[in-house]
């Protein structure tokens, strides 16, 4: 397998490569940051100190990711230009940052838009695996996706354990 993968690095063709890549690096940078912003206004809210220990990890995280790809679409002669629309990323803001709506509703919301661990890792790890001359834009998307499939695995678990802790018996 190892040699099967060593022939396959390095072919392609980067520059053609890079025509779809650009413009998927800048918009998945750009929600990246602004998904960010959204659990940074959920920190300020949070009333579970574990779920707010694990939100603090995920903002950093997505804060990096930001980072790392804003860093590689200049690399690849891009700038970021992408942004969220307005009126999502105010309501993302309003929901997430509103001390009115629980935390365990607001992880619901979140697991409703992935119902399986892998709807959030499947989109850029597809885009990843077409890369082939690239070899560096690849392991990024690769390792980003595998942030995001974490973020969602450790949320559904964390619900889980809210939802047992409201059903068992004190």
């Amino acid at each position: 397998a190892a040699a099967g993968k060593a022939q396959c690095e390095g072919t392609g063709d980067a520059a053609e490569e890079g025509v779809g890549l650009v413009p998927f690096l800048d918009a998945l940078r750009s929600a990246e940051a602004a998904a960010a912003e959204v659990v940074a206004a959920w920190i300020a809210v949070c009333v579970p100190a574990g779920l707010r220990g694990g939100l603090r990890a995920i903002a950093a995280r997505e804060a990096v990711h930001a980072e790392l790809l804003g860093e590689r679409l200049r690399e690849l002669g891009g700038s970021p230009r992408a942004v969220l629309a307005a009126p999502v990323r105010a309501a993302a803001l309003a929901t997430f940052g509103a001390r009115d709506i629980t935390d365990d509703a607001k992880v619901a919301r979140l697991l409703q838009r992935y119902p399986e661990d892998t709807d959030a890792v499947q989109p850029i790890a597809d885009v990843a695996d077409q890369l082939h001359a690239d070899l560096e834009s690849r392991e990024l998307l690769h390792l980003v996706a595998a942030g995001e499939g974490s973020t969602v695995r450790w949320l559904r678990a964390y619900h889980s354990a809210m939802s047992d802790d409201v059903t068992s018996p004190r």
